[in-house]
């Protein structure tokens, strides 16, 4: 929705600047009617002041002052971007930003008083913008670029430009080549999600990639910075849209050249550290194949009570959380819609493919069940068919309801194990005779674009693989657990049944989807006469039961000893008898270090980012974590000078300008915050010494 101006308040400044604050309201259309400012400070910005260099955001706040008789309630806003406030100075935009919500306080002793109106930035409106996924189809993977722009563009700031810092690349190569790395390293959106799938503020979706990076976003005069304090070379300087950028530099100014605008000058000294700590919040993605809960599915339909020769099979059928069971009609293999399945309310013991059932067998013994407490196995029934003439040969029958966990995964396997139970018996009664051979269950296995063939991952979407029983003096009244792949060379200590080691020479990433098909493939059994005959499980069984399905995924055992799923922590070496210690610092996107599968991990290209990061400030490969540790004590491994002096507001002071004072000889000075007054051109500055590489 566009805004249209209801307000508008001009002034003058000192230096006789044309100075308008517009106060745009979402879709308004009416007139526009003009206020009369303060003639102290009718319009001032406050940058947020903060004595760690590496803060990663300084966001600012504005003032409106207006003098009059109108208390101007209609300004009170409950939206965060119902009114938009755009500052211009001789014509260009200057700042940018809303009123802030919910928040009104004003005199109301006389007539004619002065009304103060608070804005916030557009960049700080992102506390109140929840993270979204990129697509309806569920979460896939994000590059931090994408990041990076979203958070400026859902600001909604009329930023004249964006600037960034060459600092990073790959390799050295692509750092002569501008490259720009943040478009190929990339994340999972879960890791902007919690458990319970709330998600993160954009805000703090920014916060913690400035942090990763070491940068800090700052909203400055109408343009947008990311600043490296550390970097003394090329910037970034992007139009809005991120679709063009050129180049430029920092440059050096002294604060006797801007010129004095007041004596409130002061100095402090700002304590050092030689003990920093940084840890990273590793989002585990935990159990990657949940379980169906059996104690707290919902009942469907009647209950099945089957008796034959004293031999009672009672079933209770249930709806399903974990799986998406296929069901098929009739004659043909069209799926069974949830609306037609309540057609099997009075027989679901007749619905044709899984269903979930709770079974309790037990003997009638002199008219007495011969059991005193039900004893219910947990299972999923499968219907092949009906009646002779149609069966579901090869169809799917068991899939994930949920979408599994979008991450990267590597160094490990996935298992799967489960048995099952073949009957003959159109009732889907168990039989006793024996029975030897061989079963197979098709099944499909697939990370993002990898596909599991049996033998490698392959980038075929018609891969599948058998999961094999083998029957052996089996009997139909008892289960037959799939053919244990495992053997002791395996470095997957625990795992059993089908087990799929993941690609040793590269890692896979996106969301992993299982499907389980109809069993199929030839079996015999020995008839009443003695006699051996063959059957088709397609042609001949009625169906089956499946029992103890289960999946899991399991690092590689030396990469489970080192990694406990906790979070890892990065911290310098002290050989000091005096210890002072900045506060630890959280990085919730992180580089992999051996920390098993998790959402927070970063991705360069089709690798996981370790200490393979290139940063032109050390000049070599690097790990985020401990490249900031790095950087916090070369800049705080002795006091820092802090000064506050009142200047001329200049436009050649900028974030990345460095400042010096003769009175301070070889000392350079980063702004890092204060106020500026654009009615007075006065710029209370706050900076503190800069000691970079």
């Amino acid at each position: 929705m566009s805004y249209g101006t209801i307000y508008t308040l001009p002034f003058r400044s000192r230096k006789e600047d044309v100075c308008l604050v517009e106060i745009q309201k979402e879709g308004y259309t009416g007139r526009v009617i003009e206020l009369t400012g303060s003639g102290e400070a009718p319009f001032s910005v406050e940058i947020a002041d903060d004595d760690f260099l590496y803060t990663p955001v300084r966001f600012s706040t504005a003032a409106i002052r207006v003098v009059g008789g109108d208390h101007l309630q209609s300004l009170y806003s409950t939206g965060y971007r119902q009114y938009r406030v755009i500052f211009k100075r001789a014509g260009s935009v200057t700042w940018c930003g809303f009123i802030k919500p919910e928040l009104y306080t004003q005199d109301y002793s006389g007539t004619i008083f002065e009304l103060e109106i608070e804005c916030i930035s557009a960049m700080s409106v992102l506390e109140y913008i929840e993270y979204k996924q990129k697509s309806e189809e569920g979460k896939g993977f994000v590059t931090l670029w994408e990041l990076l722009t979203r958070c400026v563009s859902e600001s909604r700031g009329s930023y004249s430009s964006v600037y960034l810092p060459h600092v990073y690349a790959g390799s050295e190569s692509d750092y002569t080549a501008w490259r720009n790395v943040l478009q190929d390293m990339t994340i999972s959106e879960q890791n902007f999600f919690d458990e319970d799938d709330k998600p993160m503020k954009l805000k703090e979706v920014l916060e913690e990639l400035c942090r990763f990076l070491n940068w800090t976003c700052v909203d400055w005069k109408g343009d947008l910075y990311f600043v490296d304090v550390d970097h003394a070379g090329d910037y970034y300087k992007y139009t809005l849209d991120f679709s063009t950028y050129t180049t430029v530099r920092g440059f050096t100014i002294s604060v006797q050249k801007v010129t004095f605008s007041g004596d409130n000058h002061t100095l402090d000294i700002l304590g050092g550290y030689n003990k920093v700590t940084v840890k990273t919040s590793n989002y585990n993605i935990g159990d990657v194949f949940p379980e169906e809960e059996f104690n707290k599915l919902k009942r469907f339909g009647l209950e099945s009570k089957i008796e034959k020769k004293n031999h009672v099979t009672l079933k209770r059928f249930y709806l399903p959380n974990t799986y998406k069971l296929y069901r098929y009609e009739k004659n043909n293999d069209v799926p069974l819609s949830d609306k037609d399945l309540n057609n099997y309310e009075n027989n679901p013991n007749d619905v044709i493919g899984a269903m979930l059932i709770k079974r309790c067998e037990y003997n009638m013994v002199n008219g007495e069940p011969d059991i005193t407490n039900y004893n219910w196995e947990n299972l999923i029934q499968v219907r092949s068919y009906r009646e002779k003439g149609f069966q579901i040969n090869g169809a799917p029958i068991l899939e994930f309801a949920n979408p599994l966990p979008v991450a990267p995964y590597a160094d490990g396997a996935i298992s799967i194990s489960l048995s099952v139970q073949v009957t003959m018996n159109t009732d889907l009664t168990i039989g006793y005779v024996k029975q030897s051979g061989w079963l197979d269950m098709r099944c499909s296995l697939s990370i993002g674009e990898d596909y599991f063939d049996g033998s490698d991952w392959v980038k075929d979407s018609s891969a599948y693989f058998d999961i094999e029983f083998l029957l052996k003096d089996y009997t139909g009244d008892s289960f037959v657990s799939n053919v244990n792949t495992k053997k002791l060379s395996m470095p997957y200590d625990g795992l059993e049944g089908r087990v799929i080691p993941l690609p040793e020479d590269r890692i896979l990433t996106g969301a992993i989807k299982f499907c389980l098909y109809e069993l199929t493939e030839n079996y015999k059994h020995t008839n009443t006469g003695g006699k051996d005959e063959i059957h088709n499980t397609a042609n001949d069984g009625y169906g089956y039961y499946i029992k103890d399905l289960k999946m899991n995924y399991k690092l590689r055992d030396d990469l489970s000893e080192l990694s406990d799923n906790s979070d890892r922590t990065y911290e310098n070496v002290i050989n000091e008898d005096y210890i002072n210690e900045l506060d630890e610092i959280e990085f919730k996107i992180s580089s992999y270090n051996n920390d098993g599968a998790c959402y927070s991990k970063v991705m360069l290209g089709d690798n996981y980012l370790t200490d393979n990061l290139y940063s032109s400030i050390e000049q070599k490969l690097v790990r985020p974590e401990e490249h900031l540790i790095r950087r916090i004590i070369n800049q705080y491994g002795y006091t820092k000078t802090k000064l506050t002096q009142v200047l001329i507001d200049d436009e050649v002071i900028t974030p990345i300008t460095i400042m010096t004072d003769k009175f301070q000889p070889n000392k350079r000075f980063m702004i890092t915050g204060g106020t500026i007054d654009f009615a007075m051109n006065q710029f209370n500055c706050k900076m503190i010494e800069n000691g970079r590489y």
